[in-house]
């Protein structure tokens, strides 16, 4: 009777896990465009945090102004862009899928997807997770997107320049699969 109850109770946690990891996505370029606004290549100039208790008591968020271009329209771009979490140990409030350090340092280069976001009591343009944020370095004097691996937008390092075409692609594919006014 006891190797029947500890049967059942195993088959329970592993009937529970099951869909746990199916909660991952992976997300193609075009994927991911579909849930943002914009496509920026872009020079962060400034990061500081803000601490709120909108939504939730002690939350902490990162704003960082950038300025660049859109790899969407080619138009100039100064934003200020929010994710969740800092990196500042002060503020002690981290989360997993905020971008990383390296991604964000004041004078870095970055290729950012962001949404801009009305849903809360102020618009923002929001930065979701660490999927939206890749570095930009140069190697042998072309700028390179630093990829992150099987299941981002850009999972492989690629020519800044392959990349915003890739971007241009992707776009024109969006546009075209949406309805037209007046259809």
């Amino acid at each position: 009777m006891r190797i029947l109850k500890s049967a059942a109770v195993m088959l329970g946690i592993a009937l529970v896990a099951i869909p746990a990891g199916a909660a991952i996505k992976a997300m193609t370029l075009k994927e991911t465009m579909e849930l943002n606004s914009d496509v920026l290549h872009a020079t962060i100039t400034g990061k500081t945090t803000v601490k709120t208790d909108l939504p939730l008591q002690g939350m902490v968020y990162t704003h960082l102004t950038v300025e660049g271009e859109s790899l969407v329209t080619g138009a100039k771009v100064t934003r200020e862009l929010v994710f969740l979490g800092s990196h500042d140990p002060a503020d002690d409030y981290g989360t997993s899928e905020m971008p990383t350090l390296q991604d964000t340092r004041v004078g870095g280069q970055a290729v950012i997807l962001y949404a801009h976001d009305v849903s809360g009591l102020a618009p923002v343009d929001r930065v979701a997770s660490l999927a939206d944020v890749y570095r930009v370095e140069t190697a042998f004097g072309t700028p390179v997107v630093i990829g992150k691996g099987d299941g981002f937008a850009f999972p492989e390092n690629i020519k800044l320049a392959d990349a915003r075409a890739q971007v241009v692609k992707a776009h024109a594919e969006i546009v075209a699969a949406q309805p037209s006014a007046g259809k």
